[in-house]
């Protein structure tokens, strides 16, 4: 998808003709979130995120907050400059003009970063695996990953990224594998631009990829494959009710994901219209090859940006 941004200037974006994914991405990250759905996705943009006030715990200026309470704090929500960040910038509908897009009379790019966000049961180990061999078939490729299933891995993911973004060969290419805990793009969306806006300079490619899988296929694999092979529909749609909604999440939906990786499902509190949304804001603004289990095609799309073969 491509998406002009007041942040990035128009001379430094990465064009191409025509889509990469499919339109039905949309729907299917939409019917990943709750028991409802394709609707939710034309729904009004009027649901906001609640303040910086709402949004924090319980702890309140003046009162001592732990080292373990700070760290949850920095991961999972907004700093208060990021969040004034990620207001400002232009709110983007899920229309094909908003999405981004190559020029594919330059391609291949001589240089870049493949960003590659890992949502967990969508095949992307399969992808993950293939893009490590593409770093063995390369003398000009490297590879670079940082991930867990525990907190306080995407500070030291970010710090990691942050000089990957820069000092690049003229004709190097840098792979970026971000899974559980390396990176929650709600809260840290603005590093998302500046990411790009390092490679880029540089005038290089940077292209943010992930792959998606059907609502129904992805939970049976996360549910009974990854979790609980005796987990019942009630143990899933329990997880659904308003109670619920912010647990540590064993059922994350790839929505989850997509805002929250494997951190708490809801910490602001948003709607359910607001998630799905925001979802496809961070979609529209930052990713641009987005596949639906269809990984010759990742693969061949790949190849085509970067030259390989």
């Amino acid at each position: 998808m491509a998406v002009e941004d007041k942040l990035t200037m128009e001379s430094r974006i990465i064009r191409r003709t025509s889509p990469y994914h499919p339109i039905i991405a949309w729907s299917i990250l939409v019917l990943s979130s709750y028991r409802i759905y394709l609707s939710i996705s034309l729904s009004p943009f009027s649901h906001q995120f609640p303040t910086a006030a709402t949004t924090l715990p319980a702890a309140t200026a003046g009162v001592d907050v732990s080292s373990e309470e700070k760290l949850y704090r920095a991961e999972y929500l907004p700093q208060p400059s990021l969040q004034q960040q990620i207001r400002s910038y232009p709110r983007k509908s899920p229309f094909l003009s908003n999405l981004r897009t190559f020029d594919e009379s330059k391609l291949p790019y001589s240089c870049g970063v493949i960003f590659f966000y890992h949502i967990a049961c969508t095949g992307g180990s399969s992808m993950n695996k293939w893009l490590g061999k593409e770093k063995d078939n390369n003398d000009n490729v490297t590879y670079f990953t940082h991930w867990g299933r525990h907190d306080g891995v995407q500070p030291r993911f970010i710090q990691k990224m942050n000089s990957w973004a820069l000092d690049l060969d003229p004709h190097e290419w840098r792979i970026v594998h971000a899974h559980g805990f390396s990176f929650f793009p709600n809260s840290s969306e603005p590093i998302l631009y500046q990411w790009r806006a390092d490679v880029e300079r540089q005038g290089c490619a940077f292209v943010a990829t992930t792959m998606l899988r059907d609502a129904v296929g992805h939970t049976i694999s996360q549910s009974k494959g990854m979790i609980n092979p005796n987990y019942t529909l009630d143990h899933f749609v329990n997880h659904l009710e308003p109670e619920n909604y912010n647990q540590r999440g064993i059922f994350n939906t790839q929505i989850d994901y997509m805002l929250y990786n494997r951190g708490p499902r809801n910490e602001q509190n948003a709607t359910k219209y607001e998630k799905v949304r925001r979802a496809i804001e961070i979609l529209v603004r930052h990713f641009d090859v987005v596949m639906v289990s269809d990984y010759a095609r990742f693969t061949e799309i790949i190849c085509r940006i970067t030259g390989w073969t």
